[in-house]
């Protein structure tokens, strides 16, 4: 049965690996930002199930676990991933013409962390979805498998 070593072991990679994939179009150093972004964010995600569903007992499945929501609220959030990250992406683009433009040395440190955490959030956004769904994957091939809607 997979336990939260089992869950962030594989959370994390699935987190960066598909934010690696959301950012196919990208430079080298946007995409290992919003792939850390994405390692982070899928930690969070394969985390997230037993955290709403606490596994206080062998039968915690609960709503967190339930195939019929998970399957919902991953399309839902997949659909509108690109969005979000098109937005994220565009400020962090923003902040980065701010710190060319500028020849203050604090003020350029601080417009490249703002462009950095952006596209970190971008990835974040990937990861927490992709570690989500594989929590509840590794859940769902356990003998006691999940319940479909609660």
């Amino acid at each position: 049965m997979p336990n939260r070593p089992v869950h962030l072991a594989t959370s994390g990679p699935a987190g960066a690996a598909f934010s690696y994939f959301k950012t196919i179009h990208h430079n080298d150093l946007q995409r290992f930002q919003e792939m850390v972004g994405g390692a982070l964010g899928g930690l969070l995600g394969g985390l997230l199930p037993d955290i709403l569903d606490p596994p206080l007992h062998p039968g915690h499945r609960a709503l967190a676990h339930a195939v019929l929501p998970v399957g919902v609220g991953a399309t839902a959030w997949l659909r509108a991933l690109d969005n979000w990250q098109m937005s994220l992406r565009n400020r962090a683009d923003e902040y980065t013409r701010l710190q060319f433009q500028t020849a203050e040395p604090l003020l350029k440190t601080w417009y490249a962390t703002i462009a950095m955490a952006l596209r970190m959030l971008s990835g974040m956004l990937a990861g927490i979805v992709a570690g989500y769904v594989v929590h509840v994957g590794l859940d769902f091939m356990t003998p006691r498998c999940l319940p479909l809607i609660s």
